[in-house]
Parts: structure tokens; C-alpha cells; sequence
């Protein structure tokens, strides 16, 4: 059970559920997932994404999948975001073989290169790569252990290198054009 986004194309999901490629229509859309309410538990719901002219959400187990239509209103973004839980492990989120969410950023890197792309350098917590982005985003710490952080710091130096982190947050576009 993967979903596979496929740059150029769209996005293959975990059978039984369809493959989405870039240019249906929300209604088009509609219609593939619909034999699958059972799987998508039932639920196929508006999202918001910035400058898109529809948005449909689902969930598969630990993963929020968004599918929207820009300008001309045909499909042409996806994301995924993981959000594992103790109940369900999220299924592997592949993009051109390699496990994104699976890995640390920096073996997602190199094992991408590997592949003979031209991948860039992580920018931060972040990869942009044409169509493509990938994150990590931060997760806040409680107040009180923000506090005894800050008095056990005190004196020390802050880490020259920053430590591994996996994505949990990944983007793909129709075309190669900034993501929302």
C-alpha cells in the first residue's frame, strides 16, 4: 500500500483506489473516488488550498491527501502530509522510487540523486525541486520543556550542524511553477 505522486502525471494511490491524473476535473475527480467511500472512509470533504478554484481532502491511515484545480479548473496540485498515530501506521509516500517520509531528509536526497536527478541541497527543513516540494515542519515543545532548554543552554554554543530530520510534508504540481 503506496501512494506514488508522479511528476508530469499525477498521482497513483494504493489499490483499489485510482490513479488521479493532472487535468480531471473536480467532477471527474469526484466520480473515481467515489466507488471507494469504504476505503476513504466515507468521507471526501472541501479543503482549502491558496489560489486553487476547488480542493477535495481525504485521509488514508496517518496521511491527509489534498487535491486541488488551479486556473483552468482541472487537478493539477496534490499534497500529503504525515501524521502517524500510535493506532495506524501511514502507508510509504513514494516520488520517482523513493520513500519520502520513510527516511531521513538527507538519504531522501542522496538516495534522489542515486536516481540520476539533479537534486538540489536541502534549503533548511526544505526541498524544492521543479514541480516538487518537499518539508519539515517544526514541531512547537511544550512551554516547560522550551524553558529548562533554555537554562540547560545557557554558556553552550548553538550546534554547528542540525540534526537528522525526516520530511513530513510533501507537494507535487502539474507543471514546474510555484506550489500554493
Amino acid at each position: 500500500m503506496t501512494i506514488d505522486l508522479l511528476p508530469g502525471r499525477g498521482l497513483r494511490l494504493p489499490a483499489p483506489l485510482p490513479e488521479l491524473p493532472f487535468g480531471l476535473t473536480e467532477a471527474e475527480v469526484r466520480r473515481l473516488l467515489a466507488p471507494h467511500d469504504d476505503v476513504l472512509g466515507g468521507i471526501l470533504t472541501p479543503a482549502f488550498v491558496c489560489r486553487s478554484t476547488w480542493a477535495l481532502g481525504f485521509t488514508l491511515p496517518g496521511l491527509p491527501v489534498d487535491l486541488s484545480g488551479w486556473d483552468d479548473g482541472t487537478f493539477a496540485f496534490v499534497s500529503v502530509s504525515r501524521h502517524p498515530s500510535p493506532d495506524e501506521s501511514p502507508c510509504p509516500v513514494g516520488v520517482y522510487g523513493v520513500d519520502v517520509f520513510g527516511w531521513p531528509a538527507e538519504e531522501v536526497v542522496a538516495a534522489l540523486r542515486a536516481e540520476g536527478l539533479d537534486v538540489p541541497d536541502l534549503n533548511g527543513r526544505n526541498l524544492r525541486f521543479g514541480p516538487l516540494h518537499l518539508s519539515a515542519r517544526t514541531v512547537a515543545r511544550p512551554a516547560g520543556a522550551i524553558a529548562s532548554h533554555r537554562t540547560a543552554a545557557q554558556g553552550r554554543r548553538k550546534p554547528r550542524h542540525e540534526p537528522p530530520f525526516t520530511f513530513d510534508f510533501v507537494s507535487l504540481s502539474a507543471e514546474n511553477t510555484d506550489s500554493p
